[in-house]
């Protein structure tokens, strides 16, 4: 039982190592998204498990988390025509499509599709949001309220550390009041009513209403 809570602490843990070694080691553009690409990762993750939805159903919807951990990561491409010098794309800080304006369309169309496509535009939804709980406690934060204004929005580090630990408390009580670390039990066999020894007959089954 013990083992049911570990995965959430492993999260943590490993956020926390990651930052310790961004924070000690040179600010390169590689080294830094080495280090920050994971954490981004591993916080999706925690998050989702503290919210119950890592729950894969045969309807579609388990492709919500499996797309919200990838759009947690690769939302960060934008980053690459940053890099190259590409003029209008930012204020200085993260580019434009880390606002809230991304999300908002991606939940624009989950709310028009259906199916995988819904499944997958609202993974999409999620995981931005996600990638955003940890970039506005990070670096110069986001500009969430673009186009209305290119201010960045900064949160205090010490805010986001406290969701991971809320997060973590949460997954791990989760984990071990509904067990959703442990595999599917298989449903037990049906009884079968043995046949006569070597005669091969079944009796047949007599109606309790007959006399």
């Amino acid at each position: 039982m013990a083992r049911a809570g570990i995965g959430p602490a492993v999260l943590l843990a490993a956020i926390g190592l990651l930052d310790l070694a961004s924070a000690h080691l040179p600010k390169t553009v590689l080294l830094t998204g080495l280090l920050d690409e994971p954490a981004h990762l591993a916080t999706a993750a925690l998050l989702l498990l503290a919210a119950g939805l890592w729950r894969p159903t045969h309807d579609g919807a388990g492709l919500v988390p499996v797309v919200a951990l990838a759009s947690a990561v690769l939302i960060d491409v934008d980053h690459i025509p940053l890099y190259l010098g590409v003029p209008g794309i930012s204020a200085g800080g993260r580019p434009f499509s880390h606002s809230l304006v991304t999300p908002a369309i991606a939940a624009i169309m989950a709310a028009a599709l259906s199916g995988r496509g819904r499944a997958v535009a609202s993974g999409i939804t999620i995981g931005t949001l996600l990638h955003f709980v940890r970039d506005v406690a990070t670096g110069p934060g986001l500009p969430l309220a673009w186009p209305v204004t290119n201010s960045d929005v900064r949160m205090p580090l010490s805010a986001y550390a406290a969701v991971l630990g809320a997060a973590a408390a949460l997954a791990s009580w989760r984990s071990l009041t509904r067990g959703t670390w442990k595999a599917p039990r298989a449903a037990p066999p049906e009884p079968q009513v043995p046949e006569h020894p070597g005669t091969g007959y079944t009796p047949p089954q007599l109606n309790s209403g007959s006399h």
